[in-house]
């Protein structure tokens, strides 16, 4: 798996495999990822061996077409739009 020294780890993919993994993970709580999708799940565990399936927390969710209404000041900042 992952060395301890490491608190998180990126996974890149395409769907169903990236939904199917996160769906997985977080116990059920990912119905779909679209495009450019970004989704984070917290484990609360010591060791990466402990990790099991449904044992995720989800963080958060984003999406692109999330920010045709609303975008994170981080980034209206750093694309200096306000």
């Amino acid at each position: 798996m992952q060395e301890n020294h490491f608190n998180s780890i990126l996974v890149v993919g395409h769907n169903p495999q990236v939904k199917d993994f996160a769906k997985m993970m977080s116990g059920g709580s990912v119905s779909m990822i679209p495009s450019l999708g970004v989704v984070a799940i917290n484990f609360d565990i010591e060791d990466w061996n402990e990790i099991e399936d449904a044992q995720g927390e989800i963080e958060f969710f984003i999406y692109p077409k999330q920010f045709k209404y609303y975008m994170p000041q981080q980034i209206r900042t750093a694309l200096k739009l306000g």
